[in-house]
């Protein structure tokens, strides 16, 4: 294009190099294919010189054209990261430090809000974390800029390989300037081939190339709202019900459109990533994101069904059938079994994240790092891991709301019967997830138990000193004022077990199993001893008539009772524990004492399938 031969690239604003072309002043850029910019430029016909970052470098107006299709069709911030660090090639020293530190504010800096950060190398994000930019010496500011730049170019590749007819390049042709690739160590001491792309290799893809599935490409996408594509004659014919029952059903397939999107994050930033730094064992990660590949491949072949439904006209007719095929039948039990492992794991998942967060400084960095690339859109791994859980919570609601709007009556009963089986699924995932939580505490509390207190009875000591909570089934739980006289009261955790009501007293960090006793002489003697643990089938409930927020535990064996004064924070939470505690003891009279082991592994498989050992990280 001579009209850009005097000009100087530099000094000319991007909009102005633009207007210069006039086959493109009337075209619209975010739907003009690529391949159509090169036809209209002559000078462009030669599609080898997209081959390579380095070859569209030496030819400005090649890198005008390809700037303009990357900064309207993909993130451009790899892209300016890598033009930018070509920069420091021939900075003085003075100079290197003070573009360095525009460098890291412009596409290093974690703390600020910038659309250009981008993907940075673990050994520099590590460095970066302790050391301030300006502290840095010139030359470990030239080579963080140098594996920087390095580490932009798989995505440039990736970038460069839509481009019509062109192979992607497995090397990148290196001018006489640059620094040779052998000299340079990437990922903590890995030495490249000369002319070779950190993370390619001549025999196969990078894992970057792996993980773009080409469903994982379309889902990048927006879906297509039905409105813009359906013809204006049938928007016309419709009526205001039939509009809004389309409405709701464009809003179950983006939705889901959306969560395939998301959780396919968790596997493609996350999962892949962690296994193949070694940062996490096969193992531990199947536990922190039990069955994801399964609940991908439910939820995409659920949106790809709703996708086929709007192929005539977007507007779809019949979604009934479809809706019962996925919640209903042994579909839906698969997928509630799937479910159900996966969100119930999500509490420990967490907290095991962030425990690890704290102790390794390395799997730190690889965790903000991954939460900082645009996939993630903002969000943090802690908030992405609960998105199936709300996922569930929606579709009762969305298909409660297509079936209000449906006229057909076989139809809207398809639709209810499908919104009821997703009622189902709900309330056992959520049953499924109180438990796990409630295992969890259990697991916490034995941690912590001490039974010592116990010494002063020794028959209690002899039968509860190997206590484990973990084996037991816990029903419900809270702080409970104990009044073992009116001058003594103690706040206690009272835990509801399947068969035993537990009073364990705080101690710094431990959970105390403490006899109490109204006397000092029972103490001295060991006798009428009060037990903090009470057997639910020899126990009954009475209201205390001067108080109440009270209740009376009453305790009957062969030769006596204990009565045990309670006292709750509220009224209301009084009658909680009074209705929990006669259930308690209705079902023990009922079933009998249950098995020590009732509760031991089946929790952990999530209703079924290969059970996952809580592992401690």
């Amino acid at each position: 294009i001579p009209c850009l031969s005097n000009l100087s690239p530099s000094h000319t604003p991007f909009s102005t190099l633009l207007n210069l072309i006039p086959c493109l002043s009337n075209l619209s850029p975010s739907h003009t294919p690529f391949s159509t910019l090169l036809l209209l430029i002559p000078c462009l016909s030669n599609l080898s010189h997209f081959t390579s970052i380095e070859l569209v470098k030496s030819r400005p107006t090649h890198l005008l054209v390809f700037l303009q299709h990357v900064i309207l069709q993909f993130d451009c911030s790899s892209l300016l990261c890598y033009l930018h660090a070509d920069l420091f090639k021939n900075l003085s020293t003075k100079e290197t430090k003070k573009q360095f530190v525009e460098f890291y504010n412009s596409f290093l800096d974690k703390s600020a809000v910038s659309i250009l950060r981008v993907q940075i190398p673990h050994n520099v994000s590590f460095e970066l974390d302790r050391t301030r930019p300006d502290l840095l010496s010139e030359e470990q500011q030239r080579k963080f800029v140098q594996d920087v730049q390095l580490a932009q170019a798989p995505e440039i590749i990736l970038i460069l390989s839509p481009i019509p007819f062109i192979p992607i390049p497995l090397y990148l042709p290196l001018s006489s300037s640059s620094v040779l690739l052998s000299s340079i160590s990437v990922d903590e001491g890995v030495l490249l081939p000369e002319g070779v792309l950190p993370g390619l290799s001549l025999s196969g893809p990078t894992p970057q190339q792996e993980e773009q599935d080409p469903r994982l490409l379309e889902l990048e996408q927006d879906p297509p709202n039905w409105r813009e594509h359906t013809p204006p004659d049938t928007l016309k014919d419709l009526s205001k019900k039939e509009t809004k029952r389309q409405e709701v059903i464009n809003e179950l397939f983006a939705t889901e459109h959306a969560h395939v999107r998301m959780l396919s994050v968790l596997q493609t930033v996350f999962w892949k990533p962690l296994e193949r730094e070694e940062l996490m064992t096969a193992t531990e990660l199947a536990t922190i994101f039990p069955s994801l590949d399964e609940i991908i491949d439910m939820h995409y072949a659920f949106y790809e069904h709703l996708k086929k439904l709007r192929q005539h006209n977007f507007i779809v007719k019949a979604i009934g059938t479809t809706l019962l095929n996925r919640f209903g039948g042994t579909e839906g039990e698969w997928f509630q079994k799937l479910t159900s492992r996966f969100c119930s794991h999500q509490t420990w998942a967490l907290e095991q994240l962030k425990m690890r967060q704290k102790k390794d400084p390395r799997f730190n960095s690889f965790i903000l790092e991954a939460e900082s690339r645009p996939q993630c859109r903002r969000l943090q791994l802690k908030d992405i891991i609960p998105t199936e859980m709300q996922r569930l919570t929606k579709y009762p609601l969305l298909l409660e709301n297509i079936a209000k709007c449906t006229e057909d009556t076989l139809e809207k009963e398809s639709i209810q019967q499908s919104a009821e089986c997703c009622r189902k699924i709900l309330n056992h995932v959520n049953e499924e997830v109180k438990q796990m939580e409630n295992l969890l505490t259990l697991k916490d509390y034995q941690r912590r138990l001490d039974t010592s207190g116990l010494k002063p009875s020794n028959e209690l000591y002899l039968e509860y000193k190997y206590l484990d909570l973990a084996q037991r089934r816990m029903i419900y739980e809270g702080p409970l004022t104990w009044r073992v006289t009116k001058e003594k009261t103690l706040e206690v955790q009272c835990v509801l077990l399947g068969d035993l009501l537990v009073l364990l007293q705080k101690q710094d960090d431990k959970m105390v199993l403490k006899c109490q006793s109204k006397s000092n002489i029972a103490v001295q003697e060991g006798k009428q001893m009060l037990s903090p643990i009470i057997k639910l089938d020899s126990a009954f409930l009475r209201e205390v008539a001067t108080d109440r927020k009270a209740f009376y535990v009453i305790f009957t064996w062969d030769s006596g009772a204990q009565i045990y004064e309670l006292v709750a924070q509220s009224v209301g939470e009084r009658k909680n524990w009074t209705d929990v505690i006669k259930m308690a003891v209705d079902e023990l009279k009922k079933t009998g004492p249950p098995s020590d082991l009732k509760r031991g592994n089946s929790i952990l498989t999530g209703g079924g399938g290969n059970p996952y050992t809580l592992i401690t990280f």
